[in-house]
């Protein structure tokens, strides 16, 4: 029997701006909630729990595929990113695993999109009296 819609599907594909190309739909096959990627000539489908690193070892001894989630900075979106080896896997990053119908999801953890942080603020210049005088000098100077 398939279950709910994850909550946290729309945060994982959401409407409108969206560079992971996710979209959200049921499985042809088992009905199951996927993530959908169709932003290249092949649609690959994703379970929709996110993979830590416990589960990335089980995904990795299954054989299961899976891709990065690569938080964009100073947004709250995210793009995808397929590793290649061992290099492209890093212990603290968030992944997902390539959806096989009719087998237990290997995650089922929800998607909390990246925090936004503050930008720094701007304090102005940090001259000295002389390094100012000397640009007033300079502005003022005829050409």
């Amino acid at each position: 029997m398939p279950r709910r819609k994850p909550p946290w599907l729309r945060l994982l594909c959401p409407p409108g701006v969206n560079p992971a190309h996710l979209t959200a739909r049921r499985c042809g096959a088992c009905r199951e909630w996927v993530a959908v990627d169709t932003g290249g000539p092949v649609e690959e489908v994703y379970d929709p729990g996110v993979l830590d690193a416990t589960d990335l070892v089980t995904a990795i001894i299954l054989g299961r595929r899976f891709t990065r989630i690569q938080p964009i900075a100073g947004t709250m979106l995210i793009g995808l990113r397929t590793p290649c080896g061992a290099r492209g896997v890093k212990p603290d990053g968030m992944y997902l695993a390539a959806h096989e119908c009719f087998r237990t999801p290997i995650s089922t953890k929800p998607f909390k999109p990246p925090k936004r942080t503050a930008a720094a603020k701007w304090n102005g210049p940090q001259l000295s009296d002389r390094e100012i005088s000397a640009f007033e000098t300079a502005w003022r100077r005829q050409l």
